[in-house]
């Protein structure tokens, strides 16, 4: 395999572009890039590459997540589970009204979001 072809060398490649067009016209001009400049330079850089990448995966979870819910197993699953949830609500003291409201304002389970 030759360099040119190698997966990594199309973001290095685009790396080498983004430092030369940032830095050039100051060694030109005798300045030194502070470290600063060579911080936002590799922030700009890394935002660049990184947003459509970001995109492309978010894209590929919405869609294998639509693949899964569509199937009606998965929706009886979920009904079966909101459904327990409920009782289980009912169970645990809540009234009929209290327990239906909760599970309308908790909505479909979901993966947790991170750190809290």
């Amino acid at each position: 395999m030759n360099v040119a072809h190698h997966p990594r060398s199309v973001p290095l490649l685009l790396v080498i572009f983004a430092v030369t067009l940032v830095f050039a016209p100051r060694l030109a001009s005798g300045q030194q890039p502070t470290k600063a400049d060579s911080m936002r330079a590799q922030m700009e850089q890394t935002s660049a590459m990184m947003g459509p990448m970001m995109g492309q995966m978010m894209e590929a979870m919405m869609e294998g997540m639509l693949k899964v819910m569509e199937k009606p197993e998965n929706a009886e699953r979920l009904a079966t589970f909101t459904r327990n949830y409920y009782d289980a609500l009912i169970r645990k003291g809540f009234t009929k009204e209290q327990a239906l409201q909760i599970v309308i304002a908790s909505g479909m389970p979901r993966l947790p979001s991170g750190p809290r």
